[in-house]
C-alpha cells in the first residue's frame, strides 16, 4: 500500500530494543548460572550438606533458561521493533503471542520454585513450628495461584492454537478474564515476597552473631524485592499485550519479566554462597600460622635444652605459638548455617 509523505513523517522512529533486551537476558543469564554453580560447589565441596532448596533453584534455573531461549526467539521474530518495520508484521504478531503465551507460563513455574527453595532455605536457617506453618501457608497459596495462572493461559482459546493460529476456529476468554488470573498470582507472589523479606529480620533478632553480620544477612535476603517490583511493574504493562503494535508494545513486559526471574535467583543464592568468604579468611588464617610455624621449626635448634632425672636432654618448649601447628585444614572447618 503507498505511504504518503504526511504519513511517512508520522511514522515513528525505526528504533530497535531487541539486542538490549538479549543483553540483559544473558548477562542476568549468566550471573545466575554462575550462583548456582557456587553454590552447588559450597553445598558439595564445602559443607557436604545438599539440600531441597538447591535442588529447587536448580530446577528454578532450567525454567528461567528455557525462558531465555523464548525470549531470544521473539527477538528474532521482531519483538522489539515497531510492527511497520518487521519484515512480515502478521507472521511476526502471530509468533511472539505463541512464544510469549509459553513464556508466561515458563515465569510462573520459575517463580514458583525459586519460592519454594527460598522457603526451604529459612527453615534451614532457623526450623520452628510457627514458621514451618507459615511457610507451608504461603507456599500453598502460591502453588494454587500457579496452578489457576496456568490452566487459565491454558484455556484462553480453545483449542489453545487458535490464539496464534488464524486457520483454526476456537473459542476464547475474554482478556480481561486473562488479565484477572495475571493479577491473582502476582498478587500471591508479591506478598511472599514480602513476607520472605521480612522473615529473615524476624529470624534472627534474638540470635547472638554480630550486629554488622546480621543486617548483611537480611540485606542479601531482602534482594528479592527487586524481582517484587518488577513483579508489580510487570502488571503495569499487561495490557499492552492488545497494542496493535505489539512486537513494540511488548519490550517492556519482557524487560521487567527477565529482570524479575533472574533477580528471584540471584537473591536465592547470594546468601548461600556467603560461606566462600568466611573460607577464603580461613585460608588466609591458616597461611599466616604456617609461616608462624616454620618460623618456630627454624628457632628449635637455638632453643635451651635441660637434663632430666633419667640423663636424656629435651628441649625446653616456650613457645606456646607451636599448638598453631595442630589446627584443621579449611575444608575441615565447620562454617556456620547463613
Amino acid at each position: 500500500m503507498a505511504i504518503t509523505t504526511t504519513q511517512s513523517n508520522a511514522l515513528p522512529p525505526d528504533s530497535d530494543a531487541g539486542p538490549g533486551i538479549l543483553v540483559e537476558v544473558y548477562i542476568l543469564l549468566i550471573m545466575a548460572f554462575v550462583l548456582v554453580g557456587l553454590r552447588c560447589y559450597v553445598r558439595l565441596g564445602v559443607r557436604s550438606n545438599w539440600g531441597w532448596d538447591d535442588s529447587m533453584i536448580i530446577i528454578a534455573l532450567i525454567f528461567w533458561l528455557i525462558g531465555a531461549i523464548l525470549v531470544q526467539l521473539e527477538v528474532n521474530l521482531g519483538s522489539g521493533r515497531h510492527l511497520v518495520y518487521v519484515l512480515d508484521p502478521e507472521q511476526a504478531v502471530l509468533g511472539i503471542l505463541k512464544l510469549n503465551t509459553f513464556f508466561q507460563m515458563d515465569n510462573v513455574l520459575c517463580t514458583l520454585f525459586t519460592k519454594i527453595s527460598i522457603s526451604i532455605y529459612i527453615v534451614r536457617i532457623k526450623n520452628e513450628k510457627w514458621l514451618r506453618r507459615m511457610l507451608w501457608v504461603l507456599m500453598v497459596l502460591m502453588f494454587l495461584a500457579t496452578l489457576i495462572c496456568i490452566i487459565g493461559l491454558s484455556i484462553s482459546c480453545i483449542p489453545l492454537e487458535a490464539l496464534w493460529n488464524p486457520a483454526i476456529k476456537g473459542k476464547c476468554l475474554p482478556l480481561q478474564t486473562v488479565y484477572i488470573v495475571s493479577y491473582v498470582q502476582s498478587a500471591f507472589t508479591i506478598i511472599t515476597d514480602l513476607c520472605f523479606t521480612v522473615s529473615p529480620i524476624a529470624i534472627l533478632w534474638n540470635v547472638q552473631i554480630r550486629k554488622g553480620r546480621k543486617v548483611l544477612i537480611c540485606f542479601l535476603m531482602s534482594l528479592g524485592l527487586v524481582a517484587t517490583i518488577s513483579n508489580a511493574l510487570r502488571n503495569v504493562f499487561v495490557p499492552d499485550l492488545t497494542s496493535p503494535d505489539l512486537t513494540h508494545a511488548i519490550t517492556p513486559i519482557t524487560i521487567v519479566a527477565v529482570l524479575e526471574l533472574s533477580s528471584g535467583i540471584i537473591a536465592a543464592c547470594i546468601p548461600a554462597c556467603m560461606p566462600l568468604f568466611q573460607l577464603q579468611k580461613i585460608r588466609e588464617q591458616q597461611s599466616d600460622r604456617y609461616l608462624l610455624g616454620n618460623r618456630a621449626t627454624k628457632t628449635t635448634a637455638w632453643r635451651p635444652k635441660s637434663r632430666s632425672l633419667d640423663g636424656n636432654e629435651t628441649l625446653v618448649n616456650d613457645d606456646s605459638s607451636l599448638s598453631a601447628l595442630h589446627t584443621k585444614t579449611a575444608v575441615d572447618v565447620v562454617i556456620s548455617q547463613v
